[in-house]
């Protein structure tokens, strides 16, 4: 869910599986261990599989195992290559990000993306890094984070194998103001589900060896994914006392149907036909999970798996359900318990796409309208918050009330505020291109003025300009001179501070013109020119 990345050197890589969610895939560590050693060039593995066959939990396993290798740290990016509802990652966008992780001033990146890859394989030049791209869509994907240097190696995970050199092609370095980049070593590691005796293993540990009988007959209709073992062994524990007969004769049932076809998104092109991503087997798991489940917390689950946003706060899940936060955390602990959601950072909660995918297929669309509004309101009327505390001298704008059942959170102080913008940094900007691709264009421009100040402050000068391009294009959208006079005012404002001046006084001189046009629309008989607030 954004660009979450980490580097060794500020915390720890993410969502680590424990040793009661991961077992066996001895050969593929080991293929790992040979491919990720090979020397002379750049080593790349691709593990290739089913959605829930586990390719993350494989990779971060390795990747944790191995820590001691990379006394430089990791990167990790995930690219949200398949998730049905937010929006991908852009190459562009988790190169700026590796660039930030690395220790790049934000101020001084260039805006070029050319150039933004020469720098940071410039910056990965003579580390020892592990470079993690997980849930990659396309080749176009992955090139651009390669780091083009043999002692930093790089793990892929894709449901979609991209293995010839047209695809995935050799390195041909940067731009000449970059090191030379080395060739590429690529393996491509197709993963399978377990074996029944892993699988069994994986549920006997969950459950306990004290019922193992209870869960024997369910291994062989699982289809060895760990994902539908991990909600089987939740149902199990959940009710301990039902029988499972009806389960079991589901999952049998199941494993003897062909999978439908649904869409699958990809990064830039439209969606294409593939296989559906959710199983016979899986989705009689998430049934089961789903029954095992409060009326509350069942809307919520539902609630979540639309919402256009790679995680939440539980501030921005309460608004989603319309209950207490205090309530809230009862019922994320309650999704936790089942594995419908991770709480994979401290107090934030994110969906496996393909629990994601379950409940947008069962959500009720006016439930989910409604919601989606609240969710909305949620991160606009709180960073409207934010930003009136960052700067107290700014023109408030136009605000209709937050719908009902809304959790705000109280900004009152420029380091709550900071600390509220840095961790919604990713939701806000995800939600301003989702609120820009659906034609919501009120939110659009107020998302962009609700965090104009914080992105002025923390120096992401290029994310600035692109959100007021995208406030542009939403005031054009709506037709409003005002609208379209803020939002031109504050584009040029961006171009100027990313040093762009070529750029920013066209959009100067389009705000200068909208503003003479309202003046003389509100005082006909005068005519007034205006410099000084264009620049200030």
């Amino acid at each position: 869910m954004g660009t979450h990345m980490w580097s060794e050197q500020h915390g720890r890589l993410p969502g680590g599986p424990g040793g009661e969610s991961f077992v066996g895939r001895e050969a593929e560590l080991g293929r790992l261990d040979a491919a990720l050693a090979m020397p002379g060039a750049v080593p790349v593995v691709l593990i290739v599989g089913a959605g829930g066959v586990g390719k993350t939990s494989l990779a971060l396993h390795w990747a944790h195992r191995n820590a001691g290798l990379f006394p430089d740290g990791q990167l990790y990016v995930d690219l949200r290559g398949f998730d049905p509802v937010a929006p991908p990652v852009t190459a562009q966008e988790a190169v700026r990000g590796f660039l930030l992780s690395l220790g790049a001033d934000p101020r001084t990146i260039p805006a070029s993306p050319d150039a933004q890859v020469a720098l940071y394989r410039s910056m990965m030049s003579g580390r020892r890094m592990l470079v993690l791209i997980d849930d990659a869509a396309s080749p176009g994907h992955v090139e651009p984070l390669l780091p083009g240097t043999a002692s930093c190696p790089v793990i892929v995970t894709s449901r979609r194998a991209f293995t010839s050199s047209r695809e995935l092609p050799p390195l041909e370095g940067p731009p000449s103001e970059g090191p030379p980049s080395e060739g590429l070593a690529l393996e491509v590691l197709p993963l399978e589900g377990l074996s029944e005796q892993e699988a069994s293993r994986l549920l006997v540990r969950t459950v306990g060896m004290s019922r193992a009988h209870v869960v024997r007959d369910l291994v062989p209709h699982c289809a060895g994914l760990p994902l539908t073992l991990t909600l089987v062994a939740a149902r199990v524990a959940a009710r301990p006392h039902l029988p499972l007969d009806a389960l079991t004769s589901e999952l049998r049932a199941a494993a003897t149907r062909q999978p439908t076809r649904d869409l699958t998104p990809t990064e830039t092109g439209p969606s294409e036909i593939t296989p559906s991503e959710i199983g016979p087997s899986l989705r009689v798991a998430f049934d089961a999970s789903c029954l095992t489940l409060a009326d509350d917390a069942k809307r919520l689950f539902l609630a979540l798996g639309p919402a256009p946003v790679p995680d939440v706060s539980l501030a921005a899940a309460a608004s989603l359900a319309a209950v207490p936060a205090a309530r809230t955390r009862t019922l994320m602990r309650l999704l936790e318990a089942a594995h419908l959601a991770t709480q994979h950072r401290p107090g934030r909660y994110r969906m496996h796409d393909l629990a994601r995918r379950y409940a947008l297929q069962h959500a009720d669309p006016t439930s989910s309208a409604t919601a989606l509004r609240r969710l909305t309101d949620h991160y606009l009327h709180t960073a409207h918050r934010g930003e009136l505390t960052l700067a107290p001298l700014a023109q408030p704008i136009s605000m209709n009330p937050p719908a009902r059942g809304v959790d705000l959170t109280p900004l009152t102080t420029d380091d709550a505020a900071l600390e509220w913008f840095d961790a919604e940094h990713d939701c806000l900007l995800t939600l301003l291109r989702w609120t820009a691709d659906h034609d919501r264009n009120e939110d659009t421009w107020r998302i962009a003025w609700s965090m104009d100040e914080m992105l002025r402050r923390r120096g992401h000068v290029h994310e600035r300009v692109q959100v007021w391009q995208a406030a542009v294009f939403a005031a054009e959208r709506l037709g409003a001179a005002g609208v379209q006079c803020l939002a031109y005012r504050r584009l040029g404002q961006a171009h100027a501070q990313a040093g762009d001046h070529a750029a920013a006084l066209p959009a100067l001189r389009r705000a200068l013109a909208l503003d003479d046009h309202l003046r003389e629309r509100r005082r006909p008989a005068r005519s007034t020119a205006v410099t000084g607030h264009l620049v200030g």
